[in-house]
């Protein structure tokens, strides 16, 4: 039997089918997964911003407001980046996410100023 009378059997064309299928299954799932990692980090940003709003509306402009130069000291910058972060992980709770574990709990911090840059140069 030759490749070609191989690969016009019936067994040969569902062999050929049936790889076929699975080649696209396996690259429509990557796709899949990469879509909804992205979805996932991006819902992540979003409740990490929706934390440093909060915590700037409830805790950040009423200390700068109490200083005379409208500044905050190190303590309570450190303080409003921890409030910011339980703010944005239990915002992330209740969307399904898991802030720290789709942005990296290490870099928490980082993430949150980057916003705050952010922020201050939009206004």
């Amino acid at each position: 039997m030759s490749a070609s009378e191989i690969l016009t059997s019936e067994t040969g064309l569902t062999l050929a089918a049936s790889l076929f299928t699975t080649a696209w299954t396996f690259f429509k799932g990557q796709e899949w997964f990469r879509n909804s990692k992205n979805e996932r980090v991006r819902k992540a940003l979003e409740a990490l911003e929706a934390g440093v709003e909060k915590t700037y509306d409830c805790y950040v402009s009423a200390l700068k407001e109490a200083s005379e130069d409208g500044k905050l000291t190190v303590a309570e910058r450190r303080r409003a980046r921890e409030l910011a972060r339980d703010a944005a992980i239990e915002f992330g709770r209740t969307q399904g996410i898991d802030v720290a574990r789709e942005l990296g709990g290490e870099y928490l911090d980082l993430w949150i100023e980057r916003i705050v840059r952010k922020t201050k140069s939009a206004s």
